[in-house]
């Protein structure tokens, strides 16, 4: 009997110490584990969230689903691979039009690779087949990105086609459309998916395949203010890819004064955008600038912008900040697409440093 009062007493006591000791410990170190654990999840939010921007260089993705940007870290790592890392957000706009990331076969490239439908069975394949042949169709539509978008739904067949009447154009699109569904019709394989298709006989592949992947981009401005004024930034994303002044020269390697900064954009995509409001003075092409467009916004202030693919204001305009004035080309003197974009203090000199102007 003595024993077992001992023994209860032995356990009686070590509950107590476990009560006064033992548990508040447990729920400290509960409450220490739990803690942790979401200030990991948090952080490996954010960080993925850091990695996986909805970026996609000229533009931000829009209306793109969880499908498509699952696969965004492989597109990118893929694009670079492929040398096309500027238009990964192209692809996966592409992607979204095919298929919206679903299915085997998410980039639809099975054609391209076997030439029938469904020989690639796995996302991984399909994204790299459908990213190798987006960087064939580039180099063959001489940068025109949406040639190459277009003969990734018609085929490498448009891009000849195009090239010898002007380039990519919706009217060259559908009558090359209009060709090829006379040519296969009889096979049954070819249908009209849109209305308009039916309408002109223009069922061969998607006549508005471009506009509906562009959809997916969104090229809305932000405003910065400096300098005592507003100013909104030309190109999205304000990718600065030269400075202004003294540098070599990248086409005759000569050191020579840089008038300006330039912004990486996406050539015949990226918009160009008036940087405040003014009045246009020229809108043509000049030498070794290209195509270029000049603003008077004030007696000694004016804006230059250099190498568009295209001008879409005409001398004599007037534009508000933020309005499209242009579209980012390589023209005149130009190694790739970018914008080229001059302060200056009259219309033909007094260049200034753009970035105090932007902010940058």
């Amino acid at each position: 009997m003595l024993r077992q009062a001992v023994e209860v007493k032995a356990k009686v006591t070590a509950l107590a110490l476990f009560l006064k000791y033992g548990l508040p410990a447990l729920v400290v170190s509960g409450a220490i584990f739990g803690l942790m654990f979401v200030i990991l999840f948090s952080a490996d939010s954010l960080f993925n969230s850091k990695q996986h921007p909805d970026s996609i260089g000229g533009g931000t993705v829009i209306g793109v689903s969880a499908e498509v940007l699952q696969y965004q870290g492989l597109v990118e790592s893929l694009a670079a691979e492929y040398g096309v890392a500027e238009y990964s957000g192209v692809i996966l706009a592409m992607m979204m039009q095919e298929s919206g990331g679903r299915g085997n076969d998410p980039m639809q490239s099975s054609e391209s690779l076997c030439g029938s439908i469904g020989c690639i069975q796995s996302p991984e394949a399909s994204i790299e087949q459908g990213v190798k042949y987006f960087a064939q169709t580039l180099e063959k539509a001489e940068g025109d990105v949406r040639l190459a978008v277009q003969a990734y739904n018609f085929g490498l067949g448009f891009i000849p086609y195009a090239l010898e009447r002007g380039g990519y154009s919706k009217e060259n699109a559908i009558d090359f459309s209009i060709k090829q569904y006379e040519r296969v019709r009889h096979t049954g394989n070819y249908s009209c998916i849109r209305p308009e298709s039916a309408a002109t006989g223009a069922c061969y592949g998607d006549i508005s395949y471009v506009d509906a992947v562009f959809s997916y981009y969104n090229y809305e401005q932000g405003t910065i203010v400096a300098g005592g004024g507003s100013f909104v930034t030309p190109v999205n994303g304000m990718r600065m890819t030269s400075d202004f002044g003294y540098r070599t020269h990248p086409i005759t390697g000569e050191q020579r004064m840089h008038n300006g900064i330039d912004f990486g954009c996406i050539n015949y995509v990226t918009p160009i955008n008036a940087v405040t409001d003014g009045h246009v003075v020229f809108s043509g092409s000049q030498g070794g600038y290209g195509n270029m467009v000049i603003l008077k916004h004030a007696p000694d202030l004016y804006t230059a912008y250099a190498h568009n693919s295209s001008n879409t204001v005409k001398t004599g305009d007037q534009v508000r900040a933020g309005q499209q004035i242009g579209v980012c080309g390589s023209t005149g003197a130009s190694t790739g697409p970018h914008l080229h974009l001059e302060f200056r203090s009259t219309q033909h000199g007094g260049h200034q440093d753009p970035k105090p102007f932007l902010g940058l």
